[in-house]
């Protein structure tokens, strides 16, 4: 009975072992540099004041200006996006009267806005600087029309697999065979390669233009590629 077990056991095991040896697995990356031609920033104003309505009053204005300019200077308003709006009751611990001082309230509206003349960029942070605006919390850079640029990553990961799978049957005396699967293994990736950089001068009177580096951008995607494994 032990003898017979056994040989069951190998019987079932042996397709499943000759299936694994007519397949090869590979995975492939393609990778693309780009020159971004939009930029996202997120700007905005913050003030104080002894109530809510106050503290909000006083961003609003500077809020307000920065718009108009953003508009006058190009900037469709589809492009711009509220993205923050807060006011928080500000408090400051006393210890000699073991309580909260109440302070006042603060207040923070904040904007995205989405910038597709990166020729004007530099112009365009300096002025709103003169507007108001005392937040600039990020600055990233895209592309408008990602699609053709991460299809072409695309293209050169699944070029790389198959050129991994050539590799690898050639190198093995083995025929490669027909594709048994695709897999697309990963979102194309867009990140930065030499980075933006944005600076506030808080010391001069008119801002000068902000000093601004837009880099490149690399696209990756990845892939994995099931090859059969011909006799």
């Amino acid at each position: 009975m032990r003898i017979l077990a056994f040989l069951t056991v190998v019987a079932l095991s042996l397709p499943l072992v000759a299936a694994a040896e007519g397949r090869l697995t590979v995975s492939g990356e393609g990778h693309l540099a780009v020159v971004p031609d939009m930029a996202v920033i997120t700007l905005g104003a913050d003030g104080r004041g002894p109530t809510a309505v106050e503290a909000m009053n006083a961003t609003s204005d500077a809020v307000e200006a920065i718009l108009a300019r953003l508009t006058g200077l190009g900037v469709d308003m589809r492009d711009i996006q509220t993205t923050q709006l807060r006011v928080n009751e500000q408090t400051r611990w006393d210890n000699a009267r073991n309580e909260d001082v109440f302070l006042g309230y603060y207040a923070t509206n904040t904007v995205s806005v989405r910038v597709r003349d990166l020729d004007g960029i530099s112009a365009l942070l300096s002025a709103v600087l003169d507007d108001g605006a005392n937040q600039l919390q990020n600055l990233s850079f895209s592309v408008q029309e990602p699609r053709p640029i991460e299809d072409e990553a695309r293209r050169r990961a699944v070029a790389d697999a198959m050129a991994k799978a050539k590799l690898y049957a050639d190198a093995a005396g083995v025929t490669l065979g027909p594709v048994l699967e695709l897999r697309d293994t990963a979102e194309p990736l867009v990140r930065s390669i030499a980075g933006a950089e944005a600076m506030m001068r808080e010391a001069a009177v008119v801002a000068k233009d902000v000093p601004v580096a837009a880099g490149e951008l690399e696209v990756r995607a990845e892939v994995t590629m099931v090859f059969t494994i011909a006799e």
